[in-house]
């Protein structure tokens, strides 16, 4: 089996102590009978991704020795309340095989396959997930609309998300 790219320390590092907050969910997430998000069926940009044990890895095109791996991001997740079914939201990574890092949000119900998923950005630095007063609210930190991809990520951004016939959409 072919060696997976690991996460960037940054994803990791900069998350994990601002996740606390989802506790703040209406929903017990310990208590409550919620999909498995490390083994869930994810739509990402039109295409079905069941991830085994919180990854899937897969050549990018035919033969290619080149992988195009998605993961769920280490204690990147939250419940609650979305639309009025509990949900265990997650956010994913899906490297395709070039330079970019995709960042998705995407909200799982009881049945183990998500909504559509939401492309938060490339190559940000996710802070927080939580779902409060029926949203799922995304914290992270991007770029201003003329930094070049190469500089670090800088500026704290905020997305907010509600869901419309079946999709993930922003909402003011």
């Amino acid at each position: 089996m072919p060696a997976m790219k690991s996460i960037p320390f940054w994803v990791i590092g900069l998350f994990l102590p601002a996740l606390a907050a989802h506790a703040q969910a209406s929903l017990d997430c310990n208590t409550a009978k919620l999909a498995d998000p490390a083994n869930a069926t994810y739509t990402i940009e039109g295409d079905a991704i069941t991830l085994v044990n919180g990854a899937r890895s897969q050549p990018a095109a035919p033969g290619s020795h080149t992988m195009h791996e998605t993961r769920l991001i280490p204690g990147a997740q939250a419940c609650g309340n979305f639309d009025g079914e509990p949900v265990v939201v997650s956010l994913l990574s899906d490297d395709p095989g070039g330079s970019g890092s995709f960042i998705y949000v995407a909200a799982v119900p009881r049945n183990g396959r998500s909504y559509p998923a939401a492309l938060i950005g490339d190559r940000i630095v996710p802070k927080s997930v939580v779902v409060e007063h029926g949203q799922i609210v995304v914290t992270y930190l991007g770029r201003a609309g003329n930094a070049p991809m190469a500089a670090p990520p800088t500026q704290k951004l905020v997305r907010r998300f509600g869901l419309q016939h079946g999709h993930l959409l922003d909402q003011p």
